[in-house]
């Protein structure tokens, strides 16, 4: 980075970019500067060479300024204009892969600062291990000695996408996003800084009032562009909303957008990260994510067309090192004739597996972690980020689906009687150690009422999943819930026999996963 002191300087270095005719080859390109320090972003001097520079940036080089909201972005990929982020699903991939065996830390003595490092349990201690032993390479694969250096980027970041979740969930964004638009064919992306795992997370959560500070070289954002006095001053309010502890802030000019650098740009929280991760693999208890799903004797091949589509999606993109970081999980059928503790009489329920779903965590020994979902689900996407909605604290993480009323009969003409929480166990991420999980004993799951169950009175600690990932076929609104993960075909289908399903929508969805 060239540290400019004066606006002789500034003039001589920057000089007028055309945004729309550069890629990102050309603005990566463009060289890093250090227009200055501001000691008081809120009372700044505008005699000083630091505000002087800023100021003739800002106003004759950098593209407009705009403060938007993440639902504008939304918006706009709604409209085709914009692409997405692809969500964290290869990440989540590796992060299944690698969880059971070691946590991403620090890394070891005598290796390049900033690295990232794994380890895990040996004989009751912790020790440094080599992520590749647990790598099967194909053998085309070129081995460098960088090799294991990218292994032990891609799980730390996988598993910072969790943290990363959690954490926003928790306490919100400790800032607010930060961006520049670029052109990407006849569309347009986003691109953010800092970035790595930081946007396809913003896209996992896709909290419409998400607050978004962004450059705006092509104008597709519908938002008038801010003055650098008003830049400045944003930033200002939000240091004081923070509590910040310094309001100095210095000012960069980086690859042809202007960075400003203070208390909320606070990155060090790499600690947070390998404490969190190692939190979730000694959970895990060694054992690698499972997913269940209901079988019903009486819906033909449906949990098979809902395996398929399972596994469909579970494809990683190209490019170094991905086909080794590929995983798939153990899918099995929650089949109660192959249950001999499930003992429940068959009465009041609407499907086979209506009570025997909560049997998962004492099939599973209570340990580790598994998914459970209704037969009547099929996915469009990577069922895996569903995971990172787990908090550890939580005995369960599901979708809190709000009180709607539904039809007065379900798909085989049984009553359909609507309760509170009804759905939340369609979809089920099991915490399977959880002391409020290790209270499903086979005696209480066959006697206890549905409502004791399905109302979760075994528990409070309960993660929120977003509604977002599931379009409900029948009660949702496919203008509004249009780039969902999976459906739930709650009303039935073709499966169903002897069942009237010309009022059954979407079923090209589950028809395209059944001649996978």
């Amino acid at each position: 980075m060239k540290y400019l002191k004066t606006l002789e300087e500034v003039r001589s270095e920057i000089q007028p970019i055309d945004y729309k005719s550069l890629d990102h080859t050309n603005l990566y390109s463009l060289g890093s500067y250090h227009l200055g320090t501001l000691p008081d972003i809120g009372d700044v001097d505008k005699e000083s060479d630091g505000y002087i520079n800023f100021k003739w940036v800002f106003e004759n080089i950098a593209p407009p300024t705009k403060v938007i909201k993440w639902g504008d972005i939304l918006e706009l990929r709604k409209q085709q204009k914009f692409i997405p982020f692809f969500g964290a699903s290869n990440e989540s991939i590796q992060y299944q892969k690698f969880l059971p065996h070691l946590w991403t830390c620090k890394e070891r003595p005598n290796k390049n600062p900033g690295q990232m490092d794994c380890a895990s349990i040996i004989d009751g201690e912790p020790e440094y291990q080599q992520i590749k032993d647990y790598v099967e390479f194909e053998p085309d694969t070129k081995i460098t000695p960088q090799t294991e250096t990218t292994l032990n980027a891609m799980y730390y970041h996988s598993a910072k996408a969790h943290w990363l979740i959690q954490s926003i969930q928790e306490e919100g964004l400790r800032h607010p996003i930060q961006g520049t638009t670029h052109k990407i064919g006849d569309r347009f992306g986003f691109r953010i800084h800092p970035g790595s795992i930081r946007s396809k997370v913003y896209e996992e959560l896709e909290d419409p009032n998400f607050e978004i500070f962004a450059t705006d070289p092509f104008d597709v954002l519908d938002s008038e562009p801010l003055t650098c006095d008003e830049a400045l001053e944003y930033w200002s309010e939000k240091l004081k909303n923070k509590n910040a502890k310094h309001y100095n802030t210095s000012i960069t000019f980086c690859n042809g957008v202007i960075e400003y650098q203070h208390d909320l740009m606070d990155l060090s929280f790499r600690k947070e990260v390998y404490a969190f991760n190692k939190r979730v693999h000694l959970q895990s208890k060694g054992k690698p994510l499972n997913i269940y799903i209901g079988y019903d004797s009486n819906h033909g091949d449906l949990h098979e067309v809902n395996k398929k589509s399972i596994l469909k999606n579970l494809k990683v993109s190209n490019g170094y090192l991905m086909k080794e970081c590929s995983w798939e999980p153990e899918i099995k059928y929650l089949d109660i004739s192959k249950l001999p503790d499930y003992n429940r009489e068959y009465a009041n329920q609407s499907t086979e597996f209506t009570y025997s779903r909560f049997l998962i965590p004492y099939l599973e020994n209570y340990e580790g972690f598994s998914i459970f979902i209704d037969n009547d689900f099929i996915w469009r996407k990577n069922i895996l980020p569903l995971f990172y909605y787990l908090n550890m604290d939580d005995a369960i993480a599901c979708i809190k689906y709000p009180q709607i009323k539904h039809d007065e009969t379900k798909f085989d003409g049984q009553v359909n009687i609507d309760y509170p929480c009804k759905l939340w166990s369609s979809l089920m991420v099991f915490n399977n150690g959880h002391e409020d999980c290790k209270k499903l004993t086979p005696e209480v799951v066959n006697t206890w009422t549905g409502k004791q169950l399905h109302q979760f009175e075994w528990t409070d600690k309960i993660s929120p999943i977003p509604e977002k990932y599931i379009f409900t076929e029948g009660y949702d609104d496919p203008d509004e819930k249009w780039d969902y993960t999976g459906i739930h075909y709650t009303r039935g289908g073709p499966w169903i026999k002897d069942m009237d399903y010309s009022n059954i929508n979407n079923l090209d969805d589950w028809l395209k996963a059944k001649t996978y």
